[in-house]
């Protein structure tokens, strides 16, 4: 009952807390600056007002630690917390330099690996560890060494990949909702803490009643920074990485994209897509933008029925 309750709080509260935001920011007249090199469809979005995740992402947690206090989720909270502080740094840039770029790409690279280091040195004293484990199997295969940089690269990574992800109205906050079901019965099969999941959950079901097309407004940086965060840190507590792979791979599948994009300008002078991230791509394909988000829903849906089906055929 005590999880139900965490779900409907953390909804009710974000839903409570955006709107009073939203209207700040637009008597601040603070908003959105499109980058200049994306889709031009996009213009529109032009001082539409963003940061929301300044609210949601405090909420989740807050909400989070008054049922659940554990270390693990001690962990998870602060660290998601981290990733929102770089978020907060890059959007607080954005909007008082009004410039669509707040940190610079190596800037905020260092700072997610700063944190996620940090991060890893605390999960070492609570759950010691060099393994990973292999989905839909009980085995597991020790990387040794190399752990520590995989798991430190591989939350970075899921940051990074959210972020990406968070290009058109309700898709980061429609994908991670979605991806969340199979997280959570996956968590209960495995006896992992749910209370933040949940909580997140919740605060991101509320902020997607504002962010569904017409975007009233985005969750910005400080927003889908700490989302992937928050992915990535269940993965590095538990050794799951590969199993988060496999629950979001929306997310996956954005970050490969621009990383594709990118190598094969530089060594072949070519572009593969249209225009990455991959949903841009199928934009300017002559999907319209709704049709592009909820295309991805489906599939998202579709990737975690398929999760979900998988692990419960193990267990019958």
């Amino acid at each position: 009952m005590s999880h139900f309750i965490e779900f409907v709080l953390s909804f009710i509260l974000s839903l409570l807390t955006i709107y009073p935001f939203l209207i700040l920011m637009r008597r601040r007249k603070i908003g959105q600056h499109v980058r200049p090199e994306g889709p031009n469809m996009h213009n529109y979005k032009e001082g539409t007002p963003t940061m929301a995740g300044t609210v949601f992402v405090p909420v989740a947690v807050i909400v989070t630690l008054i049922f659940d206090r554990s270390l693990p989720t001690l962990i998870l909270a602060i660290s998601t917390m981290g990733f929102w502080s770089i978020g907060l740094a890059d959007g607080l840039i954005q909007t008082f330099l009004k410039r669509a770029k707040g940190l610079s790409g190596i800037q905020k690279l260092s700072l997610q690996l700063l944190v996620s280091l940090i991060a890893y040195v605390f999960v070492e004293r609570i759950n010691p560890h060099t393994y990973l484990l292999i989905p839909f199997t009980s085995l597991s295969v020790n990387l040794g060494w190399f752990y520590p940089v995989f798991t430190i690269v591989f939350v970075s990574g899921m940051s990074n990949a959210s972020n990406l992800t968070d290009g058109l109205d309700g898709l980061a906050g429609g994908i991670f909702l979605i991806s969340s079901l199979g997280l959570l019965v996956f968590s209960m099969i495995k006896d992992l803490p749910i209370s933040m999941t949940l909580s997140m959950m919740g605060s991101v079901l509320g902020f997607l009643f504002y962010n569904i097309k017409p975007a009233k407004i985005f969750m910005g940086d400080v927003g889908s920074l700490a989302i992937g965060g928050y992915i990535g840190m269940m993965g590095m507590i538990y050794g799951t990485e590969l199993w988060m792979i496999l629950i979001f791979p929306v997310f996956i599948i954005e970050a490969v994209s621009v990383l594709m994009q990118v190598t094969s300008y530089k060594i072949r002078k070519k572009r593969i897509f249209k225009m990455s991230p991959i949903h841009h791509h199928f934009e300017l394909s002559g999907y319209s933008e709704l049709e592009v988000t909820t295309g991805f829903w489906i599939s998202q849906a579709i990737f975690t029925a398929v999760i979900v089906g998988g692990i419960l055929w193990i267990l019958r």
